[in-house]
């Protein structure tokens, strides 16, 4: 058994999001295809950085670690980009939302700095 991540798209009509990736590093999970407000996937436990691209852009990353038998709870936020966001059509940012707790000490599921990812081979 793995752990999992699972991608709310908030205020955000998923409809605005279609065709962009959902990295897992530098692995794409998969593709919003514009209908779903929740999506998730399977993943290895340990420490991530997700974040969305779409062609050139990136949204900002969140880096989380999560532990095995967990999901990792993000919900993409809208983010004021100015001029970049009107050229190119949007920014956004994963927040932490939330996760499924161990016990009252040890989370199942944090958010971490992105310094604190190994960097991918």
């Amino acid at each position: 058994m793995g752990a999992a991540v699972e991608i709310n798209t908030g205020t955000i009509a998923p409809v605005h999001l279609k065709g962009k990736h959902i990295m897992l590093g530098t692995q794409s999970l998969g593709v919003f295809d514009g209908t779903q407000s929740v999506v998730r996937f399977e993943i290895p436990s340990g420490k991530h950085v997700l974040y969305l691209k779409d062609g050139l852009t990136t949204s900002g990353a969140v880096a989380f670690r999560v532990r095995t038998g967990h999901c990792a709870q993000l919900t993409l936020k809208d983010v004021d980009a100015g001029m970049f966001a009107a050229i190119f059509g949007g920014w956004f940012a994963l927040k932490r939302a939330g996760d499924a707790v161990l016990d009252e000490e040890t989370p199942g599921a944090e958010e971490i700095s992105v310094d604190e990812v190994p960097v991918e081979a």
